[in-house]
């Protein structure tokens, strides 16, 4: 009967932590799709990592986070660990989170003269 309690309660663990990633990862309903910010400044962290690239932009006195699309995404486009380092200037244009202050989904953004089409 033990067995069976452990086995139950692992089984419920694995589930919830499925479930949050999940809802993480597909949260695109957290941002407003009806509206569009863009922000100038200059990255202070770039990260490279699944499930999302994301960004810390310094712009207008604020840091805002921005995420990126996956590395699978954004590596073959040309962002990555070596193209979009601290100090580096960008403008980025995308939706704001619903919920979460300093948090924007980029839909395009521009570096050094070039245009990179995110969504």
């Amino acid at each position: 009967m033990m067995r069976i309690a452990v086995s139950f309660a692992l089984a419920l663990v694995v589930t919830a932590a499925a479930a949050g990633g999940a809802t993480a990862h597909h949260g695109w309903t957290s941002y407003h799709s009806d509206r569009t910010v863009t922000l100038a400044g200059t990255v202070r962290e770039a990260a490279f990592e699944h499930p999302h690239a994301t960004l810390r932009l310094e712009s207008e006195g604020r840091i805002w986070m921005v995420i990126l699309p996956p590395p699978t995404r954004a590596v073959p486009m040309g962002l990555n660990a070596q193209t979009l380092t601290a100090g580096t200037s960008v403008t980025i244009v995308g939706h704001p989170h619903r919920s979460v202050e300093d948090e924007v989904r980029a839909t395009r953004l521009v570096m050094a003269g070039r245009t990179y089409q995110l969504r």
